[in-house]
């Protein structure tokens, strides 16, 4: 019965994002490992102790999700000021709120996790720029399971792809 709520937020907040105007379309690619398996053979990289996570290792790809909509979060965050104070240095930080374009259960659906990266599309076609962003954190916007999920993401400059760029996914 108490799960109606979030159910009911987290179909109004998809509606929301795919459809609001400050919402742009991204792309999600989720960190895969290269090194083979240990019992096949392969080495940890953290000696005997084996990987803690993705973070550790040192050959990765990236690998594609699917298609979204990512519609920044809070556009006025606070941020450090410059010395003098006449500027700011702007938030290390960017809550963003996403949506796949088919949902999970269909298909193509997928749920975003902690450490994807997403791509900011600017523009449309293969020569668009795309802006990268890692999700670092995953906060709960209302505490009643199934949870409203709201992104924090970093800035990934350099996994950015420019149009003319060789590389076509990082």
């Amino acid at each position: 019965m108490l799960n109606r709520i979030p159910m009911g937020i987290n179909a109004m907040a998809r509606n929301v994002i795919i459809h609001h105007p400050n919402a742009m379309n991204c792309e999600v690619y989720r960190k895969q490992v290269n090194r083979p398996d240990v019992e096949a053979g392969g080495t940890p990289s953290l000696g005997g102790m084996m990987v803690l996570n993705t973070e550790d290792e040192s050959d990765v790809k990236w690998a594609f999700v699917g298609l979204g909509f990512a519609l920044p979060a809070d556009s006025f965050q606070g941020a450090s000021l410059v010395d003098r104070g006449d500027a700011s240095l702007g938030g290390d930080l960017h809550p963003f709120l996403i949506e796949p374009e088919e949902m999970i259960g269909n298909p193509e659906g997928f749920e975003v996790n902690k450490n994807d990266v997403i791509y900011l599309l600017l523009g449309e076609g293969e020569g668009a720029a795309k802006l990268a962003y890692e999700i670092v954190d995953v906060e709960a916007t209302v505490n009643i399971p199934p949870y409203v999920s709201r992104y924090i993401a970093s800035r990934r400059a350099d996994l950015d792809l420019m149009p003319g760029d060789e590389e076509e996914t990082p």
